[in-house]
């Protein structure tokens, strides 16, 4: 079974392929390469079926600690979750590069004759720094991570955000983001549907952290958004409150996540299928939607939101 895969894109020449549970390969010497092992020490750990796995793309290729540079590892930060967070800073390369970062980040539930769920779906690296990390768990924690890009274990800052689920909904994280501009601002892509968790309804959620997350406030952005799952989102870094929502029914939009209600509208061209991804490039040019059954589908990234209506979304 496929899960994630990542390619280096500075210099294109490491190819990341991973199967279930874990398991990761890696070329060296681009698409047609023999590849090692590139999997790290959590064998032991409690991991998804689909570990999620996150290379940093945004840096300065002159600056060698803002995550890419010329050279052998270009963009050599990555990030992989288990119920831990693990970080190498050499692209994985050799494998015992990966570093645990932090303890637990879930909230451990432990349902007797059950498997124990309690991972981490996904995380991101801030756009803009890559010492700051975003985590969402699979039992409904969100967790700001700090003091990333150091070598060593247990040397990451975890600040956990959750507010004891107060506001955000004690359900399945799907997907995080960080803002674009303000790395102190995030995003949660929430599953399930709102009977789920009656009193706590919603499936997009907007953190707002001040310095190092001493303090944080949650708001509800679902908006007009259909009573389904939210799977992925993503912010479009050329218009500052553009957030994209990939969804069980297609993909959404809203032009300004700060309303107290966005008004989200879907995109008219794409089938309505379940959105499993949402991708922009290094560049900022792209925004890639990798649905269930439907395929893979890319447009040009909007540089203002009259472009968007020619691109085909309908309120």
């Amino acid at each position: 079974d496929g899960t994630y895969s990542r390619i280096e894109p500075l210099n294109g020449q490491r190819w990341y392929y991973q199967s279930q549970n874990g398991n990761l390969r890696v070329s060296t010497t681009g698409p047609f390469g023999s590849t090692v092992n590139a999997r790290g020490g959590w064998t032991s750990d409690r991991v998804s079926f689909l570990m999620p796995l996150e290379i940093y793309k945004h840096g300065d290729t002159a600056v060698a600690n803002s995550g890419c540079a010329t050279g052998v590892n270009g963009c050599g930060r990555m990030l992989a979750g288990t119920h831990r967070l693990w970080e190498t800073l050499t692209g994985a390369v050799p494998s015992t590069s990966w570093q645990a970062k932090t303890g637990d980040l879930t909230k451990n539930n432990l349902v007797l004759g059950t498997d124990n769920r309690s991972f981490i779906n996904q995380m991101a690296y801030s756009f803009t720094d890559p010492t700051v990390a975003i985590v969402g768990t699979n039992d409904g924690n969100v967790q700001y991570v700090f003091s990333l890009g150091v070598s060593g274990t247990n040397n990451a800052v975890a600040v956990n955000v959750t507010g004891a689920n107060a506001v955000l909904p004690n359900r399945p994280v799907q997907d995080v983001i960080i803002d674009a501009v303000n790395p102190l601002v995030g995003y949660a892509a929430i599953a399930g549907f709102d009977q789920n968790t009656p009193t706590t309804p919603g499936h997009v959620f907007r953190v707002v952290c001040t310095a190092n997350c001493a303090t944080f406030t949650w708001e509800n952005k679902t908006g007009n958004l259909p009573n389904i799952p939210v799977n992925a989102i993503m912010v479009n870094p050329k218009v500052p409150g553009q957030v994209f929502a990939g969804t069980d029914w297609g993909l959404y939009f809203t032009d300004d996540i700060t309303a107290a209600n966005p008004i989200w509208r879907r995109f008219a061209g794409l089938p309505r299928s379940m959105i499993w991804d949402l991708v922009v490039d290094r560049g900022y040019t792209t925004l890639a939607v990798f649905t269930r059954s439907r395929g893979a589908w890319a447009w040009p990234l909007p540089n203002a939101t009259d472009v968007i209506f020619a691109n085909g979304f309908e309120p």
